[in-house]
């Protein structure tokens, strides 16, 4: 499952390579993607808190992806919110786990009823094992393909 989710992040999302974005770990239950020190660090010797977007996007997107295939990727991203608790001045990892099986459950059966579903995946990027920031994402996911207004 990580080469298909691989081949799927490098051909449709190029910022993951220009990062050197790497999963690491992808099932239905988990997944993890890493982003080294270098390529991905401020000025400040910490990473990014842009990097450390994108990062908790993927790992967090890709989730969902793994749970909801049918969906062939028509997956959008609702809200985020992050919270920033301290410095990461490493290599990090975004760890996004599933929901419980009842958000699991509940999402397919609006899929089924209406064709759209909400939910929400959280995510932590922990730096030297220690936790550097909090992510809660909101997704919508569809039957349909998404189209620009």
């Amino acid at each position: 499952m990580t080469q298909t989710l691989d081949h799927f992040i490098a051909r449709y999302i190029p910022a993951a390579a220009a990062l050197n974005l790497r999963v690491v770990e992808s099932r239905a239950q988990r997944v993890v993607i890493e982003a080294p020190f270098d390529g991905n660090s401020n000025h400040h010797h910490t990473i990014f808190g842009g990097s450390q977007a994108l990062l908790a996007t993927l790992s967090a997107w890709s989730l969902v992806y793994l749970n909801f295939p049918e969906l062939n990727g028509n997956i959008v991203i609702r809200n985020s919110q992050i919270r920033y608790l301290k410095p990461a001045p490493g290599d990090i990892a975004a760890v996004s786990i599933c929901p419980d099986s009842l958000e699991i459950h509940s999402a397919l059966q609006m899929l089924a009823k209406k064709g759209k579903a909400k939910i929400r995946i959280q995510c932590r990027l922990n730096c030297e094992y220690k936790l550097v920031s909090q992510w809660t994402r909101e997704f919508v996911l569809s039957h349909h393909p998404f189209q620009a207004a």
